[in-house]
């Protein structure tokens, strides 16, 4: 998904700390996905790592300066694959609490 595919109205609510291939959380390494209404762009600002899509298996290498959109609900996780320094930008559907 782009960011052209995004809903129009997301409202931004916040990012995560930049993280570093030695700082990037186990919990961003293991399965997981955004609640209904949020939203998510990974951002890769140095390096690449890898984007896995559960829902369909895809792998996407991200390497610096690119980003994924990441849709609410959708199981993913992410694979360090060498030096990397990224962050999430997380945005909310206008109508989600």
């Amino acid at each position: 998904m782009t960011i052209d595919e995004m809903p129009a109205g997301l409202v931004p609510t916040g990012r995560s700390p930049e993280f570093t291939s030695d700082t990037l959380p186990e919990a961003l390494q293991k399965e997981h996905a955004l609640a209904d209404g949020r939203w998510g762009i990974l951002r890769v600002l140095e390096g690449s790592l890898v984007f896995v899509d559960l829902a369909n298996g895809d792998e996407q290498v991200v390497e610096a300066p690119g980003r994924v959109v990441i849709a609410p609900q959708r199981p993913h996780r992410v694979r360090v694959s060498g030096p990397v320094r990224c962050r999430i930008d997380f945005l909310r559907e206008s109508e989600a609490c």
